[in-house]
């Protein structure tokens, strides 16, 4: 082999590279990722075996603080099972155990987890898809002093509108949630959304009961939701139906508080929870 044929292999490599980790994470939804909605997740069109995958470090941002925090990516591979597009599922919930924390301080957690978090899963990748681009959610959980872990979801969050996401974010500016039960009263729930069954788990006839972790903000909205127990085809219907619930504010001191809790979703396939609507 020559040394031109060398050169030139070795500069289209490097291109490829460069052009994967020059990858933004989005806000919104991507055109190959619109491409990938003509292409849902079926029992004949699965996420494809993972061959290749790396743990996101902890960033040190977050270690100043001793942030733990979930977030939420969406993946895109395309035909040969590269991932090539990243957007973010919600905004990453960032909570600290050092009192109450610097409003700053977490916004700088959180987008130093949001850009580690999208660094490693740009390198990962899938076997082709049955019928790609695909797209899908993979969520991260960073604690101090552990590797971060990850889990996949059938489901894709469509982007948060813009008022909402920054309701949320004002919701915890500032303040570490309290957990109900440690004297604090569960808030009463004055507006609950029912999940939407899967196809994919009505398919293959899932059924069983998922529980949360949810964060309420001082407004009474849902900030954000994380899995304690799973059932993986019922994950992200779970979560995008907690999402939208509303409480009555909670009140310490006289003051709202943000609120962390438990609340639990089950699906049953003779209970009527209403299915997925038709792609348009």
């Amino acid at each position: 082999m020559s040394l031109r044929t060398l050169f030139y292999g070795f500069l289209g490599a490097f291109v490829i590279v460069a052009g994967v980790s020059a990858q933004e994470v989005r806000d919104t939804i991507g055109p190959v990722e619109k491409q990938a909605q003509s292409n849902p997740i079926t029992p004949e069109n699965p996420i494809p075996r993972r061959r290749f995958s790396v743990a996101p470090t902890y960033p040190a941002e977050a270690s100043g603080i001793n942030a733990v925090s979930t977030v939420a990516l969406v993946a895109t591979i395309d035909e040969t099972g590269r991932v090539v597009e990243i957007r973010k599922a919600r905004e990453p919930l960032v909570l600290t155990q050092f009192g109450t924390p610097n409003p700053t301080a977490l916004r700088i957690a959180g987008e130093a987890i949001v850009r580690d978090a999208a660094g490693a899963l740009r390198r990962w990748t899938y076997d082709p898809p049955a019928k790609g681009p695909m797209a899908f959610t993979v969520s991260f959980e960073f604690k101090p002093g552990a590797e971060a872990t990850s889990s996949q979801s059938t489901t894709v969050t469509p982007p948060r509108p813009a008022a909402l996401a920054a309701g949320a974010a004002a919701g915890l500016a500032g303040m570490q949630p309290v957990r109900v039960g440690e004297g604090i009263r569960a808030p009463t729930q004055i507006r609950k959304v029912q999940p939407i069954y899967p196809p994919i788990a009505q398919a293959a006839r899932v059924q069983g009961i998922v529980i949360l972790e949810a964060t309420i903000g001082v407004d009474g909205r849902v900030a954000d939701a994380r899995i304690l127990r799973s059932v993986p085809l019922l994950d992200q219907a779970a979560i995008d139906a907690v999402r939208q619930w509303e409480y009555s504010p909670t009140l310490l001191n006289g003051k709202p508080v943000p609120v962390v809790m438990t609340v639990t979703q089950t699906f049953n396939l003779d209970s009527g929870v209403p299915p997925a609507p038709p792609r348009q």
